[in-house]
């Protein structure tokens, strides 16, 4: 008799040791949830609507506070990752920025040469490109026995800026070696046509 009632106090205490040591994990898991429900992060997010392959300057964008557990990693949380960036999409006010729907510019390479395709009747850019696109250039001309000819004279060139022109299509700049920079020069002066077409990164790669 004594046996049994000390096998059920032994019992009742560790229920009881056991429930405490329980109740007190549930308390640490809930208090830290807590913490984490508390902590925020600045997101930055669109203050107003934003064109594609537009640069994104500072007062185009606001910052808005998530809750920690809530923010992605794509979330941009820092203005560095937004300095001498473009949109590569539309963005509408309020939307949140992530890595991909910007990305930065790019520097021009130190032995190569910029040229400006300006937009002409002659000069035709069939589709709207942005800083680090990839371009090809096709040039309609006459031959020595005049005959039109039509050929790809430069492939995948990549686009270092585009700037906006209050009328007509944008003006692009690429850089190019010297010789190709001559190149370019001569048929945009003599050329039929000459036409800027935006190479399919996403083929191409």
């Amino acid at each position: 008799m004594i046996d049994a009632k000390r096998k059920a106090i032994i019992f009742l205490t560790l229920s009881f040791l056991l429930a405490v040591a329980t109740a007190g994990v549930i308390l640490m898991q809930i208090t830290e949830a807590q913490k984490k429900l508390g902590k925020t992060v600045a997101v930055a997010a669109a203050a107003k609507n934003i064109g594609s392959y537009r640069e994104i300057k500072e007062s185009d964008i606001t910052w808005v506070e998530l809750p920690e557990t809530s923010a992605y990693e794509s979330f941009i949380t820092d203005e560095k990752e937004l300095k001498e960036a473009i949109s590569v999409v539309e963005i509408e006010e309020g939307d949140l920025l992530t890595s991909s729907l910007v990305r930065k510019k790019l520097d021009i390479p130190e032995n190569e040469r910029v040229v400006w395709l300006n937009a002409t009747e002659a000069v035709l850019i069939d589709q709207e490109v942005a800083e680090g696109d990839l371009v090809d250039l096709v040039v309609a001309r006459n031959d020595e026995n005049d005959n039109l000819v039509t050929e790809r004279f430069l492939n995948n060139i990549r686009v270092v800026q585009v700037e906006e022109v209050k009328e007509g299509a944008p003006r692009v700049k690429i850089a190019l070696s010297i010789e190709e920079a001559e190149r370019v020069i001569h048929f945009q002066n003599s050329a039929v046509q000459l036409r800027v077409l935006r190479v399919n990164q996403a083929s191409a790669g």
